[in-house]
């Protein structure tokens, strides 16, 4: 904008003038067909100056449009430097192990994140709702067509409109999506794409791809009301899980318990009162090194 005023004015430097002129004679041989008669010339030169707020001097229509293609550049970079600079800010939200957390979003959706987990997400939502997930999350999503709401885990890609469903993408565990109302739309890092409802899981088997199941999907959000359900559970995944929820570490001193299915449910219950009731049910022994180091090994005669 500074340039062009002082173009308009004649109060350019020998550089900044040949700069201008140079650029513009470069724009309009390329673009030939700009034929103007003198009278329309006229008329538009004195619009320019209308528009310019400035008194008619000698010009010719030539010199008139360099001055406002110049101004049009400088608005055009100016409007692109702005909606740059006010992009808005990306938010995180961390969970550790042994905590979980509620998160309102500004369009009126809400996330219930997981233990070990994060999600971000920008601070105002634009033309879609973007979340980019780490571990395990429930979302209730406020419905909006104009603006898809968009959940991108390190593996599947998840769009709705509308509606509520749980993620599990721990990197140690295959990604489950699961749907408690409305549809979503579930993307593999293969780009199958499939619609789930009510009831259904969108399971992402290592070494195969999206798999279709139907379970209550209550089970699936059981962990947002303190309880961990277990299903024929291998003891391995059991073990991640209980890490997470109470924040110790486990081993498993025998590698051949690892695919030892659990079963069970545990509200509001206390690490020691779990590990015995799994231990009761797969003979098992449990020992504590230190209060948050345990090991799980075969019980012995």
């Amino acid at each position: 904008m500074q340039l062009a005023k002082k173009y308009e004015e004649g109060t350019c430097t020998p550089e900044e003038k040949i700069a201008v002129e140079s650029f513009f004679d470069k724009m309009q041989n390329q673009s030939s067909e700009l034929k103007i008669a003198d009278e329309k010339g006229d008329i538009i030169l004195n619009k320019i100056f209308l528009e310019l707020k400035v008194k008619p001097k000698k010009y010719t229509i030539r010199k008139a449009l360099k001055v406002a293609a110049v101004l049009v550049t400088g608005l055009t970079i100016a409007f692109t430097a702005a909606k740059f600079a006010f992009k808005p800010a990306a938010i995180t939200q961390v969970t550790a192990k042994g905590e979980k957390k509620e998160i309102f979003l500004e369009d009126g959706s809400v996330i219930v994140l997981n233990s070990n987990s994060s999600v971000t997400y920008p601070e105002e939502f634009e033309n879609t709702r973007n979340i980019q997930l780490v571990g395990q999350a429930y979302f209730k999503v406020f419905r909006d067509v104009k603006r898809p709401f968009i959940v991108q885990t390190h593996d599947v890609k998840v769009r709705v409109l509308g509606t509520s469903f749980d993620i599990n993408s721990y990197k140690h565990h295959d990604t489950k999506v699961s749907v408690i109302s409305g549809k979503v739309e579930v993307t593999s890092p293969t780009g199958k794409r499939v619609q789930i409802t009510k009831n259904q899981q969108a399971d992402l088997i290592k070494n195969s791809d999206l798999q279709i199941s139907t379970e209550n999907s209550e089970d699936k959000i059981a962990w947002i009301s303190n309880t961990i359900m277990l299903k024929n559970t291998k003891l391995s995944e059991t073990v991640k899980i209980i890490e997470n929820w109470y924040n110790v570490a486990i081993t498993i001193e025998d590698q051949e318990l690892n695919d030892l299915t659990i079963s069970g449910k545990f509200k509001d219950e206390k690490l020691e009162n779990v590990l015995e009731s799994i231990a009761y049910l797969k003979q098992l022994k449990i020992n504590y090194t230190t209060k948050n180091q345990i090991t799980i090994r075969k019980k012995t005669p």
